[in-house]
């Protein structure tokens, strides 16, 4: 099995060398910016700075998921402008999705909408739904595979399938650092969108293949920084779409009282760079996450979900000279996680119970 995989990998490398890479500005970024916990989480296949995982996040890496416990909903709305584009001022993207946690692992599926017509950031319109199943291997090890799919409009049609792989290790301690984890996957193995009529970064013609096919991604995160009321962190990632670009995340976190969360990342694309198109400025994004009890529902209480928790986030970046995007969102976690190991009696203790 392991060799066909192989051969299959080997055949996609040697097939998209054949075309030139240029996809569309942002293109690389098509599943990344429909909500604040995406635009400012760096693109971390590690889990971001603060390992903090939703549906969302199997975008990244499809193991990240494996050890969540609780069910979750998540949602997000990004809202873009353009100040030198007259014909074509605004755009959007969005994102729903759900994880479900079960004895086998853990199963999320994603739906992403992007509608964004700018000349200098045009990505189209697209319809896309994410699905991923993750397990943990061991307490440090977990894997897991996605599948996804997706229509395109507006600039022609076109659709896309293809497989997701991925891979997470959390190390611990690493000297100074802590929390210190390792992410690795490989993305959009199958078909693209490549049929389009969108400006690609060399706009002399339509834009190729986007999201880059065979995407390798990898990168790690550690927490720098914990006192009783403040923690920092840091993730870092490189990815290489096609094999034909280089592309550098990175972000930094601060929670205050795991309740207030200030986010910020930055991303260098070296082939947007070389063709013109910079988006060098960072993100900022803030979150508030609070409990809030159910206890009157009397469906709620019956599934355990009378405590549950939610993480209210909003977030800004300024993009491709003259776009501004402002996103909101919400991710709700039913429920409390189950931190307290399991009670053991044996024989003897029962028998001194008299």
């Amino acid at each position: 099995m392991f060799k066909k995989l192989a051969a299959v990998f080997v055949m996609a490398a040697a097939a998209i060398h054949l075309s030139a890479y240029n996809p569309p500005a942002g293109g690389e970024n098509l599943f990344s910016i429909s909500s604040p916990g995406q635009l400012t989480s760096a693109s971390s296949s590690a889990g971001g700075a603060v390992f903090n995982v939703t549906p969302a996040s199997q975008v990244y890496n499809p193991a990240l998921q494996a050890y969540e416990q609780r069910i979750m909903l998540d949602a997000g709305f990004t809202a873009l402008y353009s100040s030198d584009d007259p014909e074509h001022s605004f755009g959007s993207a969005f994102q729903t999705g759900i994880l479900i946690p079960t004895k086998w692992g853990v199963g999320s599926a994603e739906m992403i909408g992007s509608f964004i017509p700018f000349e200098e950031m045009q990505t189209g319109k697209s319809f896309n739904i994410k699905s991923s199943f993750a397990k943990d291997i061991t307490d440090k090890l977990a894997v897991g595979a996605g599948l996804g799919c997706g229509y395109f409009f507006g600039y022609d049609t076109d659709w896309s399938a293809g497989v997701d792989l991925g891979v997470l290790y959390k190390w611990g301690t690493l000297g100074a650092l802590e929390d210190v984890r390792f992410g690795a996957s490989l993305l959009n193995l199958g078909k693209t969108y490549t049929s389009t009529t969108v400006i690609g970064i060399n706009d002399s013609k339509d834009a190729g293949a986007f999201p880059g096919i065979a995407t390798i991604r990898t990168g790690m995160a550690a927490t720098f920084m914990k006192t009783s009321s403040l923690t920092g962190a840091f993730s870092a990632d490189v990815s290489i779409p096609t094999f034909q670009n280089f592309i550098f995340d990175t972000g930094l976190q601060f929670v205050y009282r795991d309740f207030l969360t200030l986010s910020t990342s930055w991303e260098c694309n070296a082939r947007e760079i070389i063709n013109g198109s910079p988006n060098l400025l960072p993100s900022l994004g803030v979150t508030f996450r609070f409990m809030f009890n159910s206890a009157n529902s009397s469906f709620m209480k019956d599934k355990g979900w009378q405590e549950s928790e939610m993480a209210v986030s909003t977030a800004w970046q300024h993009m491709y000279d003259h776009i501004n995007a402002v996103s909101g969102g919400a991710t709700l976690k039913l429920g409390l996680k189950d931190t307290e190991a399991p009670k053991i009696s044996l024989w003897n203790d029962m028998g001194d119970e008299k």
